[in-house]
Parts: structure tokens; sequence; C-alpha cells
């Protein structure tokens, strides 16, 4: 009996779904125009599209507001179109109860805002950005180092323009007239300056796996370094200072950590010696600073009564500041914020409300490190240490001088919630999995 030749298994093999493949071909495509339109988001926040060649205009009035409004909904539209196109809504929602909750009590403080239209423009646009984080999170196989590796290469191209234009430009083009001190393609150096130094402290939680990929990564390091000290500003090279000291204690051996903590012990003893007061203006003098921070100590003051008029629940969300009101505050300038983000929040939510951020973000962001930091060494406790030291000098000093909570359209808060939603990720992609399943 002749014998039957065998089968290639590439014949019997089933046929792959035509439907299956062209979902997976529709989710690619809608994951590919959602991180378009972050990119543009996030360029947006660097350069309000302000054009290279246009010099740098001091202005009250508010930078584009009809563009910026447009793109945030493109990106807000296109996250919502891939949950309902996919059916994830309800189990994104699941997963992601508290933080859209807090979407929820943004929109819920229209019934007590001074400003409810403006609330309610606001709070969409809250929305619309987290959405998008979310999708952007939830879509990744790799969301924690997708997230360090985008945020790095971002700033490096940022840096790098921006120090090429300011040798090869008017300088009119790079310094802002009011301000001296590298702004570069955007429009401040106070705006520039924590792009940088967030995007050089989250390098720090990337390896190469190559000789020469590590070499990339430190001469990427090195512009961004160069451009963070051209842009004189203090506050941010202060935080950026104070961040590779978290990191260095969050990434250590316990042997280290506790050498790190004892230097930190002798220095804060040495502090309360000498005095607060004399150490401040002795630091203030020798970088040439106001010492009562540009007049933020008589806005503090200010803020501090408008929030003892509604201390529970705020003004509405959004509704406090509104055209022409920091003149009407403080006379002199024309602050658009408290400086102080957690005035801010308190302005727009009061009590209630810094309650709720503070349990979403830095509570909740160290909780997730004592489930997840990872073993001293690893890949897994360099992004977590990266991650969570960029969340605490910003929520803990830069907070102090500027105010960026529940504002999409600044940078340190875009990637304050990218960082915590990649930390407190429940679902199968999240950080302690992504790494673990690397090869």
């Amino acid at each position: 009996m002749e014998k039957a030749l065998p089968v290639p298994s590439s014949l019997t093999a089933a046929a792959p779904d035509p439907s299956a493949v062209l979902i997976r071909m529709r989710e690619q495509g809608y994951g590919f125009l959602l991180n378009l339109l972050f990119l543009v988001w996030m360029l947006y926040s660097v350069t309000q599209f302000r054009l290279p060649t246009s010099p740098i205009v001091l202005s009250d009035a508010d930078a584009s507001p009809l563009l910026r409004q447009v793109i945030f909904t493109a990106c807000g539209m296109a996250a919502f179109a891939r949950m309902f196109l996919f059916g994830t809504i309800g189990a994104i929602v699941a997963l992601r109860l508290p933080i859209l909750g807090l979407a929820g009590l943004l929109f819920f403080s229209i019934l007590w805002s001074i400003q409810p239209v403006v609330t309610t423009k606001r709070s969409i646009i809250f929305l619309f950005g987290l959405l998008m984080l979310v999708m952007t999170v939830h879509g990744s196989k790799t969301p924690a180092r997708s997230f360090l590796g985008t945020v790095f290469w971002f700033t490096v191209f940022v840096a790098a323009v921006s120090l090429l234009f300011h040798f090869v430009l008017p300088k009119d083009c790079t310094v802002n007239p009011g301000r001296p001190g590298l702004a570069g393609i955007s429009n401040h150096p106070n705006t520039l300056a924590p792009i940088l130094s967030i995007g050089l402290l989250l390098s720090l939680g990337l390896k190469g796996d190559s000789p020469e990929s590590r070499f990339r990564g430190f001469c990427g390091r090195i512009v961004i370094a160069i451009a963070l000290i051209m842009t004189t500003s203090i506050t941010t090279i202060m935080t950026t200072l104070a961040g590779l000291g978290i990191f260095m204690l969050l990434n250590s051996s316990d042997y280290r950590r506790g050498m790190i903590q004892l230097f930190v012990f002798t220095v804060t003893l040495l502090v309360l010696i000498i005095g607060v007061d004399q150490l401040r203006s002795a630091f203030f003098s020798a970088t040439g600073r106001d010492e009562y921070l540009s007049g933020r100590d008589e806005l503090w003051r200010v803020v501090t009564l408008e929030i003892m008029e509604s201390p529970v629940v705020g003004n509405g969300f959004g509704a406090f500041w509104t055209e022409g009101k920091g003149r009407e505050l403080v006379q002199t300038w024309n602050p658009r914020q408290s400086h102080n983000a957690y005035l801010d929040v308190m302005l727009d939510l009061g009590v209630i409300g810094l309650l709720v951020v503070l349990l979403l973000f830095p509570v909740a962001q160290l909780i997730a490190w004592k489930k997840q930091a990872g073993i001293p060494g690893t890949a897994q406790r360099r992004a977590m240490a990266a991650m969570l030291s960029v969340s605490l000098c910003y929520m803990v000093f830069y907070s102090m001088a500027q105010s960026f909570y529940l504002r999409f359209d600044s940078y340190p808060f875009l990637i304050l919630t990218w960082i915590t939603l990649v930390m407190v990720n429940p679902d199968k992609n999240q950080i302690t999995n992504e790494f673990q399943s690397k090869a």
C-alpha cells in the first residue's frame, strides 16, 4: 500500500480570519492616529505653535485659545472613538474609575461655579485629555517603556532645536524680552525648563541594550542639560537636583540608601543650625534673584483671602482665573495662576478637591511603588524610580512656585497624569507584567 505523503503544516494551518485581520488593522490605524494627535498636543504645550522665526512678544492676551480647543477636542474624540468602536468603554471605565471620577467632580462643580460656562468648557477639555492618556496607556503593550522613550526623545528634539535656533536666529526669537534665559521654541524659560527637567529625569529610567544606544542616550542627556542650564530657571534647576537625589535614593541598595538618608539628615541639621532665612537670603543674593519670589508673596496673600471665601468647595473648576483676573488682584502684573499648585486646587475645588487630588496622585503613586517597585538593579526598578522621582520633586518642590494641577495644557500635569496611569495601571499590561515578559 502506497504511503501517503505528509501534508505541509503551512497548508493544514487554518487560514487567518479576514475579519480579525481587518479589526487589527483598524485598531492599529486608530492607535497611530491617536499617537500622532498626542504628539501634536505635546508640541503645542511647548510652542503654542509660534513660528520659530517670530519674535517672542509680551502680551496679556490668551495665546491661541481656539487652536488649543481644536487640538484637545480632536485628541479626545479620537480616544473616545477608539474605545467605542472596539467595545472597551465598560472595561476602561471599570479599571480607571477613581481617576475618571475626578473628571466627574470637575463637571459636578458646575453646580456652584461662579462661571458655569467656563467650568463646563474646561471640564470637557480635561476629560478629553484624560481619555487620550487612558487610551495611550491601555493600547500599548509596553506602556512604561513607551512612555519613558517617547518623553525622553521628544525632549531631546525640543532641546536640540531650541539650542540650534538660539544660535542661528535673532535673539528676540528665542529669548523672552521680559525674562532672560533660553526660551527656545517656547515663549518663556519657565515653560521650556520643566519640559527639559522632566525629560532629563525620566531618561534615568532607560538603560540602553547596547553600547551604541547607551551612547545615544548619554548624548541626548548632555543636550538637554545644556539647554536646561541656559534657561537660568532657578526653581526648575533646583527641582531637577532634588529629583536626581530622589532617584538615587529610590534606585539604591539598602546600604546606599542608608548613606543617602544619613547625608540628608546631616544637611537638614546644618540648615536648622544656620537658619532657613539666612540661607534663603544668601541663595537669592548669589543667584541675583528676588528674595520675595517676584511678587509671589503678595499674590499668595491675596489668593488665600479668596480661598477663605469658599474653603470647602471652591469657586468651580477653572472659574477663577479668567482674562485680566491677575491684574485685578495685584495690579502690578497679570498672573494667570497663583504660582502654587495647591492654592489653585483649593481656589477651584476647595478642601474637598485638594483631598481628592492628593489621594489620586501622590498617595496612589506611593502605594503603587510599595506594591511593584521591583528589585534594585532591575529595569523595572529604574523605570519606577525615575517616574516616582519626577512626580515627587514636582509635587513637593516645583508645585510651591508654579501651578499645574488639573491643567492638561500644562506639560508637568500631562506627564504627572501619564506617570500615574502607568504606575497604578490595573490592566493586563501593568508594569510588573510588562517587565517580566521582556525577553
